[in-house]
């Protein structure tokens, strides 16, 4: 009797007639979708090895094999923000979607499904907690440069990604409880056909509103900090390419002396507005002022919308900092490994036409 998962690597001579082979036309189709042009522009290898997944000793390990091979463990992260889904949700769709299994390298069993949500949760923690960002970097930095343009211009800004996570102050606990404890009173006198008892709801949430503004913090507190990351980020670009930085597109926030004077000294052209008086012989510097301030603010802004609507990014959901930082990572990378498949697809669709 088959087994309740099985790795492909261990069912490559398991077929004797390939054209009787039901897995045979899936894995022909998968090789040309978003999905399979991904796997092969991720280093799977490399990063299970950077997360301590591959074992190094000669002898087998005791007790029963694991689910997944170690690649596997990584592409399931990739697939988990790749379909935004839940984790019982992605190990329903697991079970019945043939690609999804390809690209985490196992073959389930349709009559004994994977039912243990809890296993991809255990996955995803365990990567976490072995997570080492820098060296992961440099491996995907590696494995897509051959696919990218114009490496000796960035884009950088200032964004933060909203978490679900908070620190439960007494007011927030008890305006929440106000708040579904007048859903539920809206409910009930629906149900019996009564009008509502008289509240100060609106009143309450008119100053709980005004209590929240008050708590917010200024825009030069904000400013002060977020200057502080572009000789950084310059740093990081020369580390992960080895181009040095020519054109910098950042939105204001950047834009201070220190910065100014980094980027002069390093003859640097950047999309900040030039202060004093507009000069009349730097047409050029303008207009190369202009196209970084309007490629920021359009491809990378509109890259921080995608992730966010399509990548699990608007509100990340996660119990402990370390699997926030996860999700975070492999968003964002996910989001990028589907925009280099896809311009693959295009390459191909284009010589074939």
């Amino acid at each position: 009797m088959m087994a309740k998962i099985q790795k492909l690597s261990e069912l490559s001579q398991s077929f004797s007639f390939t054209e009787y082979d039901f897995y045979e036309h899936y894995r022909r189709t998968f090789e040309n979708t978003v999905l399979g042009k991904m796997k092969k522009l991720l280093p799977l290898r490399e990063m299970a090895e950077n997360f301590g997944l591959v074992s190094k000793r000669r002898s087998p390990k005791r007790g029963p094999k694991p689910y997944f091979t170690p690649e596997g463990k990584v592409a399931l992260a990739f697939l988990k923000m790749y379909t935004q889904t839940s984790a019982p949700k992605l190990m329903e769709q697991l079970n019945g979607n043939v690609h999804y299994q390809i690209f985490c390298g196992v073959r389930i069993n349709p009559e004994r499904p994977l039912t243990n949500y809890k296993l991809i949760d255990d996955i995803l923690g365990e990567l976490a907690g072995k997570m080492k960002i820098q060296q992961l970097q440099d491996l995907l930095a590696e494995a897509w440069k051959p696919y990218m343009k114009d490496l000796d211009t960035i884009y950088t800004d200032a964004t933060c990604y909203e978490s679900e996570m908070r620190y439960p102050t007494d007011q927030k606990l008890l305006w929440e409880c106000n708040e579904k404890a007048y859903a539920v009173m809206c409910k009930a006198s629906g149900w019996l056909g009564i009008h509502r008892p008289r509240t100060k709801y609106l009143d309450v949430e008119r100053a709980n509103m005004g209590y929240m503004k008050q708590r917010k913090h200024s825009r030069s507190q904000t400013r002060r900090i977020v200057r502080r990351r572009l000789q950084h980020c310059v740093k990081m670009h020369k580390r992960l390419f080895g181009v040095e930085v020519k054109k910098i597109g950042g939105d204001t926030s950047y834009a201070g002396k220190e910065n100014r004077d980094f980027c002069k000294e390093k003859d640097i052209r950047t999309s900040f507005v030039k202060r004093g008086r507009p000069s009349k012989t730097a047409k050029e510097k303008d207009f190369v002022r202009q196209e970084l301030a309007r490629v920021r603010a359009t491809t990378m802004e509109g890259s921080f919308g995608t992730q966010k609507e399509h990548y699990s990014m608007r509100r990340i959901k996660a119990r402990k900092k370390e699997t926030e930082i996860l999700y975070i990572f492999f968003g964002i990378h996910t989001a990028n490994a589907v925009l280099l498949a896809e311009r693959l697809i295009e390459q191909q669709r284009a010589k074939a036409a």
